[in-house]
């Protein structure tokens, strides 16, 4: 299960691409828990919000 949304990798002071920190289990366990009873995850998009703004989040 992805938690967060994609995005593009971090570069460092050189222009090296930074390997992103991993999502602590319990964050994880929450996220698929709360998603399950339909509630919204923070680092998601919300179906509401793109259906409102008009944007589609199929596409990504």
């Amino acid at each position: 299960m992805t938690t967060k949304t994609p995005q593009r990798p971090a570069l460092g002071e050189h222009g090296e691409a930074v390997p992103r920190p991993q999502d602590e289990p319990i964050f994880t366990t929450l996220a698929a828990h709360w998603a399950a009873a339909g509630r919204l995850v923070p680092g998601t998009t919300a179906p509401e919000w793109e259906t409102l703004t008009g944007r589609n989040t199929d596409d990504r």
